[in-house]
């Protein structure tokens, strides 16, 4: 895995998407750790989300899955637990997953002391059934520290790059990941 990154394994038992593992060499060396940035506003349902990731529209499909991974960020930098659960549904394996680590990073005072994901690209695409998009991602996993609560490093991550394939469903009154599947 890229160290418990953003490409994490999933089994292919359900209809939603998986992502495949992929393997990630950790380095020890030592490197200074960045201040994360400042949390977005919160709601009690979760991040308050950009009108323009509101819409349910091909494009607002598009704007949600970057303000997700911007969210993602944030949820391996801080970390903050329960921000990528807000904003997938149950049934997500990757969401699923990459919560858990943020629980896990939390959990051992730990952190990723700079943004673990770079999104390149988020497109729109076709042949979603009624309430759903699809939107095909490219992305670079950054090379990244992750820091114990004084600062020191725990590991290192590698950098990778991937093209993945995004399922959104709109529920109530917007988007929520489905999953993600690498492609």
């Amino acid at each position: 895995m890229l160290a418990a990154g953003i490409l994490v394994g999933c089994d292919s038992s359900s209809d939603d998407p998986v992502v495949t593992p992929s393997p990630s060499p950790s380095v020890s060396s030592s490197s200074p750790s960045p201040s994360p940035s400042s949390s977005p506003s919160v709601t009690e349902s979760g991040p308050q989300i950009p009108a323009a990731a509101r819409e349910k529209t091909p494009k607002g499909a598009e704007a949600y899955v970057k303000y997700f991974f911007d969210q993602f960020n944030l949820a391996y930098t801080r970390p903050q637990v329960g921000l990528i659960e807000s904003m997938s549904t149950p049934g997500c394996e990757f969401c699923s997953k990459s919560e858990v680590r943020a629980v896990g990073l939390a959990e051992d005072r730990q952190r990723y002391a700079q943004n673990p994901v770079k999104l390149e690209e988020a497109v729109s695409f076709g042949g979603a059934p009624k309430n759903e998009q699809y939107v095909r991602i490219r992305f670079t996993q950054v090379a990244a520290t992750i820091v114990d609560s004084n600062g020191r490093q725990v590991s290192q991550v590698a950098e990778g790059t991937a093209t993945a394939n995004a399922a959104l469903r709109w529920s109530g009154s917007r988007w929520f990941v489905r999953g993600i599947e690498k492609g």
